[in-house]
């Protein structure tokens, strides 16, 4: 049985100062290197109209943390039109100890309910599209969708998880009280099936070959057609990256001019699919018009 923890608002001074502690560790920071959010900005964000939740262990200690703060709706982002104003969710992080243990999740679930209890009907972020645990939870677990390509958004990023590649971002949209989020919040995820898709006729945007060495390389993009497409991501892009960083180049560019094309054709990614090809464990996003 999981251990269990607790979620709430950041309130005292110690536990702001643990957020910048835990970044330092979620993110391989060196000791020089800043935190992505200082305990002064937390708070200042806490006090002024932002959100800071964090996930604590039953002895008290920070497991994890969400900040996100007001802002207004970037015209270019068409998965995101309507409403003016958002509340842009800035960073979440998990200590390594606690991932894949529901923290991250419950976590979204709680600023869900913060976000609807304060008259936000979208949430938006970014995050890397090679990272396959993160487009599970987002587009997989709580049903964001997106339809806008960031490309190297943050600049050179020098901490150890985005080291070595562009800091391309997928910018998601949370539309938190309507009925396809509510559905799979409260019924659960239920992953596609690859094969089911492929029959069904959606084709592979950009099809990996695998190399001598069994690691899957992508293939040419081809223009996206019918009413559904998948687009393939690595399975394991920090292990690309130590093994051989040119190919974590190449993944990068594939699926920017992947997601690029399928985006301006109309395309909207809306899940994650996961499947064996050729003995391999492939990851694909699954884009419907």
């Amino acid at each position: 049985m999981e251990a269990p923890f607790s979620i709430a608002p950041l309130e005292r001074i110690e536990d702001f100062l643990a957020c910048e502690r835990l970044q330092q560790t979620v993110w391989h920071l060196e000791a020089e290197q800043m935190p992505k959010a200082t305990a002064s900005m937390l708070i200042a964000s806490q006090r002024y109209g932002g959100m800071v939740l964090g996930a604590f262990d039953p002895e008290g200690r920070l497991i994890g943390f969400l900040f996100a703060l007001p802002g207004t709706v970037p015209p270019d982002n068409p998965a995101a039109a309507g409403p003016r104003w958002q509340l842009c969710s800035r960073i979440m992080g998990v200590h390594p100890d606690w991932q894949g243990r529901g923290v991250g999740y419950r976590l979204k679930l709680a600023q869900r309910e913060w976000a609807l209890a304060h008259g936000y009907e979208l949430v938006t972020w970014t995050y890397d599209p090679l990272e396959v645990a993160n487009g599970t939870l987002n587009l997989g677990k709580l049903g964001a969708v997106c339809r806008c390509y960031l490309r190297d958004f943050y600049g050179p990023m020098t901490d150890g998880l985005n080291v070595g590649l562009p800091s391309d971002r997928f910018e998601v949209a949370w539309w938190v009280g309507s009925e396809w989020v509510r559905r799979r919040v409260e019924e659960g995820w239920h992953p596609p099936c690859l094969e089911d898709l492929l029959a069904s006729g959606a084709g592979v945007v950009n099809p990996a070959r695998l190399r001598p060495d069994g690691w899957p390389e992508p293939g040419p993009v081809c223009p996206p057609e019918g009413e559904a497409v998948l687009v393939e991501i690595p399975a394991r892009i920090q292990a690309v990256k130590r093994a051989d960083p040119g190919l974590a180049l190449a993944w990068r560019l594939n699926v920017r001019e992947a997601c690029e094309a399928a985006f301006a054709a109309g395309y909207t990614a809306c899940d994650v699919v996961k499947g064996t090809v050729d003995g391999v464990p492939r990851v694909y996003y699954l884009l419907t018009v």
